[in-house]
């Protein structure tokens, strides 16, 4: 899980409040204190504030209780977690509730997808969590953090694999066969929990809304006068960097950003680390800023966005092509941001490129084009 409250990657560009002939209005509220260490913000259109904060309370709550179950470092009264399953590596299995179950085997479907992702690494990203912890430290005190020496990794990387992690689902059971093993779904957590909420939502009757779980948003619907506009965020920490491009989208759809701009240190060498680990090298990756995935549901925006930041470029086309082939109802898109490329599209401060699908809804290649 992520240790410190991160800033949100996608910015909501959202017209001034109206009401239509349904006499909706526009409410937002933002909290700190629902779990997954980010801001999580409900934007809804509903007939009065009292039936808002009827949703809100509802969202707050499931994103708690998601937290909980999802929780890797702390540990809850009459919950057995991600950090129970851990606890018990190499002793003994854990009953663990439908929640969990439902997303260990997403997880392992996911991996065999892309092997980028895979939260049977939790003890290799373990070690660079360590370090990037004590690092942030040290750089507080203008000094330069330290790196895992290639031994420490070769030795974490022992303990990882799917072959390790038993799962009985007759049982509702996870074992992990090596003693100190970890699973670390970071990588997914956040948007399992932010595409079950706006579901539940959904069925709740929250009929125009936007659900943001830090990076990861969800809208549900359209607004009632219109699309929602949503820009991508230049990769920065700053909340309110200004936009690389804008897009409208008049449908339920995901949108989630993987950025080397949160969680870093600055290491040896002046050379910045960020949270973002490749489990085939098992060092950073450094290839972009930042890389948005855009589609149906969280889940996949999420693993997606983890995935396709470890790729590079040709890569990553081949990808998705063979994705969207295999996934006709669930197709991604994907926006890329580095700092230069020529052969890109050329932003005020950084270049970009997006997949073919995303050209029309563009505002910046629409704009230029007339």
């Amino acid at each position: 899980m992520k240790k410190i409250i991160t800033l949100l990657s996608v910015l909501l560009m959202i017209s001034a409040c109206t009401k239509d002939n349904d006499e909706l209005e526009r409410y937002s509220r933002t909290t700190t204190t629902s779990g997954f260490d980010t801001t999580i913000t409900l934007l809804a259109y509903t007939k009065d504030e009292k039936e808002f904060n009827h949703y809100f309370e509802l969202m707050s709550d499931k994103f708690w209780e998601y937290h909980m179950q999802f929780d890797k470092y702390n540990a809850y009264k009459d919950i057995n977690n991600i950090k129970t399953i851990n606890d018990n590596a190499g002793i003994q299995a854990v009953e663990v509730s439908d929640e969990i179950m439902d997303l260990i085997t997403l997880s392992k479907e996911y991996t065999s997808q892309s092997d980028y992702f895979d939260i049977t690494y939790g003890s290799v990203f373990r070690v660079w969590h360590d370090y990037r912890e004590e690092g942030m430290e040290l750089n507080a005190n203008g000094e330069a953090g330290n790196i895992p020496t290639e031994k420490e990794l070769k030795e974490a990387e022992t303990k990882v694999g799917w072959d390790k992690v038993e799962i009985d689902e007759d049982n509702k059971t996870i074992f992990l066969k090596e003693k100190g093993m970890e699973l670390d779904v970071g990588a997914i957590a956040k948007g399992y929990a932010t595409e079950m909420v706006a579901r539940y939502l959904e069925e709740e009757g929250l009929k125009h809304a936007i659900v943001s779980g830090g990076g990861n948003i969800r809208t549900i619907n359209a607004k009632p006068d219109g699309p929602w506009k949503i820009g991508i965020q230049e990769p920065s920490e700053a909340i309110d960097s200004p936009s690389v491009d804008v897009f409208e989208f008049e449908e339920s759809i995901s949108i989630v950003t993987s950025g080397d701009y949160q969680r870093t240190y600055i290491g040896p060498d002046n050379t910045s680390y960020s949270h973002l680990i490749n489990p085939k090298t098992l060092y950073p990756q450094t290839e972009f800023r930042s890389v948005t995935i855009i589609t149906k549901d969280s889940i996949t925006a999420d693993v997606m966005s983890t995935s396709l930041f470890m790729m590079d470029y040709e890569e990553a086309q081949t990808f998705i092509e063979k994705h969207n082939k295999e996934n006709p109802d669930n197709p991604i898109s994907v926006f890329w941001i580095v700092d230069e490329n020529k052969d890109w599209y050329q932003g005020e401060n950084f270049d970009y490129m997006m997949t073919e699908d995303l050209i029309p809804l563009s505002k910046n290649l629409n704009e230029k084009s007339q």
